[in-house]
């Protein structure tokens, strides 16, 4: 596959600490001062999900991590009781932008899907931050729609905000003036029958501009989770148009990393690598990721091969390349 893991790996672990007890997993990842910032997803002794922090000045050996929670959601947020999950970084306008999903549960009386054990409820967030050493959330997004995976473009389209956001099983496209009124859901990527990616797909990493467009990283899981099916997430690669996030110029057919090391095959929920961060340093890309939803791992790709990887499909040459038809 075109990333390879640090033998470093797992970079984060658990700790002793009551909040981060469970699970670190799924970060959003940024420079600021010369320094990658993990934001990550933490699940301690009661349940709940939070943020953590951590610092490392060469993307691989970390040097610094928070005591007490980066952010954690309000007591009284009926959106997130259950907590704050798989934080994205956008670095956008001279700040930095969070994006989140807010979990919760419905009252008893709301039968959950057929997959679900219980009738869960997912909001997409932002939140901003000017240092990452600290968050304040403006508002939730589509409020009244279970949504996840929610990515932020780091330049505007045209005058607007614009963003990538999963609405069941799909990526979808929205647009916004202030970050707080956005536009109705318009699909871009959907899933494909039986392939890598025909249950679900979501966002990884917020997009990143490239020569040929946006270059999207994103998850798609293979089997319908259901008591006795097994997780199987693995990553993507598509580029979208730079002008028209909605057209679609190129998805390769084949996943770019999937689970392969024991982190990754065995935790709390095992076959699952979810990348939600990356960062470009030194001519090489760094993917951080979930691996089986308890520790953190990142992958590298040097950045000439990543891109003559997308030059080749997007002439046509590589093998096993699917083009999705542009949308009208």
């Amino acid at each position: 596959m075109v990333f390879t893991r640090s033998p470093r790996n797992p970079i984060l672990t658990q700790t002793e600490r009551w909040w981060e007890t469970r699970s670190v997993f799924n970060p959003g990842a940024a420079v600021y001062d010369e320094r990658v910032a993990l934001v990550y997803r933490a699940v301690g002794a009661d349940g709940l999900s939070r943020f953590g922090l951590a610092w490392s000045h060469d993307g691989e050996r970390i040097e610094e991590r928070q005591e007490l929670p980066f952010y954690e959601s309000e007591l009284d947020d009926s959106m997130a009781r259950l907590g704050v999950e798989d934080p994205r970084i956008t670095d956008l306008d001279g700040m930095y932008y969070l994006t989140y999903c807010k979990a919760s549960v419905a009252t008893a009386d709301h039968p959950p899907l057929a997959w679900e054990l219980a009738p869960f409820r997912v909001r997409s967030a932002i939140g901003v931050s000017k240092d990452l050493y600290e968050m304040r959330e403006i508002e939730a997004v589509l409020p009244g729609d279970n949504t996840k995976d929610m990515v932020l473009f780091p330049e505007r389209i045209g005058e607007n905000y614009a963003a990538l956001i999963r609405v069941y099983p799909s990526i979808t496209y929205i647009t916004s003036p202030d970050l707080r009124n956005w536009s109705e859901p318009v699909n871009v990527l959907e899933t494909i029958p039986d392939t890598w990616e025909s249950e679900r797909i979501g966002a990884g990493p917020p997009p990143m501009r490239t020569p040929w467009g946006w270059l999207l990283l994103y998850h798609g899981n293979e089997h319908l989770i259901m008591p006795g099916n097994k997780r199987l997430y693995r990553m993507g690669l598509a580029i979208l148009d730079a002008d028209d996030p909605t057209s679609v110029l190129y998805r390769r057919a084949q996943p770019v990393f999937g689970p392969e090391a024991s982190y990754e095959v065995e935790g709390p929920v095992g076959n699952v690598v979810f990348g939600t961060g990356l960062i470009e340093m030194n001519e090489r890309f760094y993917l951080y990721y979930g691996a089986g939803d308890g520790v953190i791992g990142v992958a590298m790709a040097e950045k000439e091969a990543l891109f003559d990887l997308i030059r080749r499909g997007m002439e046509g040459t590589c093998e096993n390349i699917a083009h999705d038809t542009p949308r009208e």
